[in-house]
């Protein structure tokens, strides 16, 4: 552990430019340490610097380290205060870290302190405050009067991790065709191979445990589709009763009306046999269901017929006589499951 005691005298006049437009006039003390003389390349260590910070005054610092040919700053400074006969001690942290191997500058900085008037920050002992640094480095502190206390920079070696005994063992690189070539540990190899194999099972196990077991899965695969018939018979009530929603008959579109319910019972008979689908009339096609069913549906016919009337005559029944005829049609589609040739 290395102790300087530095006493910053006062070397720029006012209004000499320092980080920014800054008057120091008094000079301060600070008192600063490295937490090692020798460090290796990558290990972290810390400059703290120490300063007593009168009462009711600011005291400015800043985040982090300028870096440096070999060090940069590692995180940004900590600082810690506790009261001193009514002032403050003021005790900063600068981790820093090391990536070139030799003899490393450590840089320096400035600590500024000025009163406390109208400055907003953390609180430190005897009623002082941390000031913002950005005041410093733009300048808007220009003509106050600051005391300056300067830390100079430092050296630190910064050895290599690699040591004269390692050396002297016979450490050195391998050879590029160790990458590829015979120098391999073929045991190594070997265990990996076989881990390797282990956990591909392993895994293999798994995913075979987590599937469906297929005796159970070809039953479903192998269900009969939906009934077709049921779907249609289904699908004819619904148009029904979609028709008989949209009051065509209640607004003078009689015609509309038989013409629309009387299709959707053509479309359904006509999936009754393959040869009843070809040109032929309602008259015709109800002449056939008529032979197939023994006649056993004459409400049905009757309101087909009517149907064929209204769409080609001039027939048009009340809304209570067209809805009593959509009626007949649909009941015998949905008596037809039972009654289907």
């Amino acid at each position: 552990m290395r102790r300087v005691l530095v006493f910053a005298l006062v070397a720029a006049p006012a209004g000499a430019q320092v980080a920014a437009p800054v008057t120091a006039q008094v000079a301060a003390e600070a008192l600063a340490t490295l937490s090692a003389d020798t460090i290796g390349l990558g290990d972290v260590f810390q400059l703290s610097v120490a300063v007593e910070v009168p009462a009711g005054s600011a005291v400015y610092f800043p985040d982090t380290l300028a870096t440096a040919f070999a060090l940069e700053s590692f995180r940004p400074v900590t600082w810690s205060a506790e009261s001193a006969g009514g002032a403050a001690l003021l005790t900063l942290t600068y981790p820093l870290i090391a990536f070139r191997v030799g003899l490393a500058p450590v840089p320096g900085l400035d600590v500024y302190i000025g009163p406390a008037a109208d400055v907003r920050g953390d609180r430190l002992p005897g009623g002082s405050v941390v000031g913002s640094w950005r005041d410093i480095e733009t300048g808007a502190l220009a003509g106050a009067s600051l005391r300056r206390a300067a830390v100079p920079r430092r050296e630190v070696w910064v050895a290599s991790i690699i040591v004269l005994e390692d050396i002297a063992s016979g450490l050195e690189p391998r050879p590029p065709a160790d990458v590829f070539g015979p120098g391999w540990n073929r045991l190594a190899i070997a265990t990996m191979l076989a881990l390797s194999v282990l956990l591909l099972v392993v895994v293999r196990s798994v995913v075979v445990s987590l599937m469906p077991d297929r005796q159970t899965a070809e039953p479903l695969d192998s269900a009969p589709p939906p009934d077709s018939d049921l779907a249609r018979w289904q699908e004819a009530l619904d148009e029904l009763d979609r028709i008989l929603a949209l009051g065509l008959h209640t607004e003078g579109r009689t015609d509309e009306f038989y013409g629309r319910s009387s299709a959707v019972v053509r479309t359904f008979v006509e999936g009754f046999d393959a040869d009843w689908r070809s040109s032929l009339t309602s008259s015709e096609l109800m002449g056939r269901l008529e032979a197939s069913t023994n006649g056993s549906a004459l409400d049905l016919y009757a309101s087909m017929r009517t149907a064929e009337i209204v769409k080609f005559g001039r027939l048009r029944p009340d809304a209570s006589t067209a809805e009593s005829h959509w009626r007949d049609l649909r009941t015998w589609v949905r008596a037809s499951r039972s009654v289907e040739p």
